[in-house]
């Protein structure tokens, strides 16, 4: 897309919101004037306002926990939960307030171990794990008011921390039991920092005092956080992520300070300003994307059974549904369906990454054997209570359990990969199919298709099935063989192509979603199978590829309206002539 086109896209997207710009901007004023009567009525700002300097701490927390998160992409548990434990902070002390939060920390996940082997229910655990940590912080509350530790002044000081850090335990002991202790580790410790940096933001006296007699800087704070979050394109860490599109993470990071400067000479000189500094896909543009072609009632209907159930009744190839269980009264239908078959899939209906799906591959009398060991029918019926008590579906406390055909994988996915079932990832925009990758299993991933756990991506074209390179995400490395097997994976190719993109094609269509992520594989006879479809489609495909969406989604948003109308046929041709074309 030229640069003209970027800039007609981004005029359209401020136009659509000038109306509430204007509203902001109103809000904005309203408080730079209350701030400015308040000075002008008082002798002394600070003094007027020092009973209140919790809240403005507050609004100090808020920014900088938007800047970790949006401009470095800072991955934390809870979005502003650790505003919450920072504050606390300012009362217990770094060192102290640390210590308590580690304590809680550490006795919750030995109530989570404790209770894991008896399959509690997410409520039913976050409740016990919560009154064991209550009661725990009445006795470190009791030891300080003896002399045995440092003295809090009330339980108020540690409520909420005590119910922030439980859930913290809790959804990390989850993600260590489903992803292994890497990217759970990694995500606590980024969540410390951000309680650490908050903390040593609003402790800062002189900043804090500064912030409070300055109106000014309360419109400036709120007015460059909404600024930052509208024009944000690419978040620190994405440098690191797509360094190789970068030419380097210095490299990227050095262009985006050039084009910075080059934009403000022209916003100086009212010359068009660059919008795009590459062609690689940002997670916040890829959100915006989301929120305008995949609006919320769509995501909300685009889970797997609802998928399910309108692939089947539509006639699109997908996995045989067994049972979906969606209430304790219904394990009835799942235990009929263990008792009559040796083989079979149980995943949850909403989760990320591959949690919670269990693969029964084979069965020895009353010996299921899976990838997750042997089990019982007993404990194939627990599995599947949890997911229908929420175990899998974060915040929700409640889920459906699918039980589905297993796919025995095509000759070529099995030559391919060590085990399991590979899978083709195909991104759909307005019903193109714009970029492609299949992922395939290895020992690390533990037989799953899944990067997060050491699954090769391996980039796909669009134009005829043909890999474009290997990537191991866990390790960030391009490999030129599969790890475990060492067969090529630079020399393939995907067999029945047209008919698979045609799948991902209509299948998007039956989800109504406009951005889409559609899992396809092939089965053993080569025949197309959809595995569900993602509202919420990762970036990881485009270091598969070495190919950026951007360009992709901006060629296929300045086709005329009349292109939106054509039939599946005709969008797989195009895209397949637009992709041997470099969307030039």
């Amino acid at each position: 897309m030229t640069n003209q086109g970027k800039l007609r896209y981004f005029n359209k997207f401020f136009e659509s919101y000038t109306f509430q710009y204007y509203l902001v901007a109103s809000l904005l004023l309203i408080f730079l004037i209350l701030g400015w009567t308040l000075r002008l009525f008082s002798t002394s700002l600070s003094t007027l306002l020092e009973p209140y300097r919790t809240l403005f701490q507050l609004t100090l927390a808020a920014g900088l926990i938007a800047i970790l998160r949006n401009e470095l992409g800072l991955k934390t548990y809870g979005l502003f939960a650790p505003i919450v434990l920072a504050l606390t902070l300012l009362s217990t002390g770094l060192i102290w307030g640390l210590g308590l939060f580690l304590n809680i920390f550490v006795i919750s996940m030995g109530v989570y171990a404790i209770l894991e082997p008896l399959n509690v229910g997410t409520a039913h655990r976050l409740g016990a794990i919560i009154s064991v940590v209550g009661l725990s912080v009445a006795a470190f509350l009791l030891m300080g008011d003896i002399g045995l530790l440092p003295r809090l002044s009330g339980t108020i000081e540690v409520f909420f921390p005590a119910i922030v850090t439980a859930w913290y335990a809790d959804r990390f002991a989850s993600d260590v039991e489903e992803r292994g202790w890497s990217v759970p580790s990694i995500q606590f410790i980024w969540t410390l920092l951000a309680i650490v940096l908050t903390y040593g933001l609003i402790s800062t006296r002189p900043i804090v005092d500064w912030y409070i007699r300055t109106p000014e800087l309360w419109v400036l704070l709120i007015g460059t956080n909404l600024y930052l979050g509208v024009t944000t394109r690419t978040r620190l860490k994405e440098y690191y992520r797509f360094n190789s599109h970068w030419g380097g993470f210095i490299n990227g990071i050095g262009t985006r300070i050039q084009v910075a400067l080059r934009n403000i000479s022209a916003w100086v000189r009212q010359e068009p300003r660059q919008t795009s500094l590459t062609d690689v896909l940002g997670i916040n543009i890829r959100n915006r994307y989301i929120k305008q072609y995949n609006p919320g009632h769509l995501r909300t209907s685009a889970g797997k059974v609802e998928t399910k159930r309108r692939l089947h009744g539509l006639g699109i190839p997908t996995p045989d549904t067994y049972a979906i269980v969606e209430d304790t009264d219904d394990l009835s239908q799942a235990r009929a369906v263990f008792e009559k078959r040796d083989s079979f899939v149980i995943k949850p209906d909403d989760a990320y990454g591959g949690e919670g799906i269990l693969i029964i591959t084979d069965r020895t009398e009353d010996t299921y054997h899976t990838t997750d060991g042997k089990k019982t029918v007993d404990d194939l019926l627990r599995h599947v209570q949890r997911i229908i008590q929420g175990q899998y579906a974060g915040i929700n406390l409640s889920g459906a359990a699918i039980i589905e055909q297993r796919v025995e994988a095509s000759p070529l996915f099995r030559r391919l990969s060590s085990g399991g079932v590979p899978d083709i990832r195909i991104i759909v925009f307005q019903g193109y199919p714009i970029m492609a990758m299949t992922r395939l299993p290895t020992i690390e991933s533990g037989n799953q298709a899944n990067l997060h756990k050491g699954a090769i991506g391996v980039g796909l074209t669009v134009a005829d099935g043909t890999p474009l390179g290997a990537y191991q995400q866990s390790h960030d490395r391009w490999v030129p063989t599969h790890p475990d097997t060492g067969v090529d994976l630079t020399a393939f190719k995907i067999p029945e192509w047209d008919r698979i993109l045609q799948t991902a094609v209509e299948t998007a269509a039956a989800s109504g979603l406009g951005y889409a992520g559609v899992d396809i594989t092939l089965d053993g006879s080569n025949t197309p199978l959809v595995f569900e479809v993602n509202a919420y489609p990762g970036l990881g495909i485009q270091n598969t590829t070495r190919l950026g969406l951007l360009k992709r989604l901006e060629w296929i948003c300045e086709l005329p309206p009349a292109c939106e109308f054509y039939p599946p046929e005709k969008k797989v041709d195009l895209a397949k002539q637009w992709d041997t074309a470099g969307y030039q």
